[in-house]
């Protein structure tokens, strides 16, 4: 008999931040790598991936390897973010009430990571999400938000992260003084098929789950049909799940994976 998780188990394919969950492994695992690489030297990073790839799953799993004594992470996410919104949003997540003046919010910023800074307080990871829909101002503001530490110790390190297309932004020439201060660059693409599969079995194994068995041919389809997109393999696995459950099935075939992505085109209107 198929059993699902009860209420005090971990959920199988659920977007669940606990460390356990985080499938740590082949690209994952070199994204984190470098991302601790780069909050321990500071400076700007810049992660991309499709959507659905992993992003926000990998930057809280950063956030839980972090000591929380020394490091500070916030996140800013705002569609079209101006350079007005960066520095009013900051200073209020650092109890500073911001001024009108662009200017003057500058200036204050400077003053209290400085005052922190001297104070030993904590290092700021400042995280940029949806960082393919900020202003073009804002991508060049990061020029001048970085270059005050150019003679100090480093105040904080920025984070953008971004689908595919905040890539080919940052290729364009006039955010070449951008680039050349990039000191990560990590782009997530899917899983391969090896990959996938050990997903799958890690994230069973998690949930103290023992069955049903994804056999191989359905393994193989789900790659082939997600193109290995951990969000699009959590919703297929997770209907897989349920029909088993609810067929007392041992064992996921191919064509179980079959009826429930031909029912997905139907419920999209997209089935021939």
């Amino acid at each position: 008999m198929t059993d699902l998780p009860s209420s005090t188990q971990l959920i199988p394919f659920s977007r669940s931040p606990m460390k356990d969950m985080f499938f740590e492994a082949g690209a994952y695992a070199e994204a984190l790598a470098r991302l601790q690489l780069m909050v321990a030297n500071s400076g700007l990073g810049v992660l991309t991936g499709e959507v659905g790839s992993g992003k926000s799953t990998l930057l809280r799993r950063l956030g839980q390897t972090l000591d929380p004594v020394r490091y500070q992470m916030i996140y800013l996410s705002r569609a079209g973010m101006k350079p007005r919104d960066f520095y009013g949003e900051l200073l209020r997540e650092l109890g500073e009430e911001p001024p009108f003046s662009l200017a003057k919010s500058k200036r204050l910023l400077e003053h209290v990571l400085t005052d922190r800074s001297i104070q030993g307080k904590k290092f700021l990871i400042l995280v940029i999400d949806e960082a393919q829909d900020i202003s073009p101002s804002m991508l060049l503001e990061l020029r001048f938000a970085l270059n005050h530490q150019m003679d100090s110790a480093s105040l904080f390190s920025i984070i953008l992260v971004g689908q595919p297309e905040l890539r080919r932004t940052l290729r364009m020439n006039k955010y070449e003084a951008i680039a050349q201060r990039i000191h990560l660059q990590y782009h997530l693409s899917g899983l391969n098929v090896q990959e996938t599969a050990a997903y799958i079995r890690h994230q069973m194994k998690n949930a103290s789950m023992t069955t049903p068995v994804f056999s191989d041919s359905a393994l193989a389809l789900i790659h082939s049909e997600t193109k290995g997109i951990p969000r699009l393999i959590n919703t297929i696995c997770t209907h897989a799940l349920y029909e088993a459950k609810r067929n007392g099935s041992e064992v996921v075939e191919d064509a179980q994976i079959g009826r429930i992505l031909a029912d997905a085109e139907r419920q999209r209107g997209t089935a021939m």
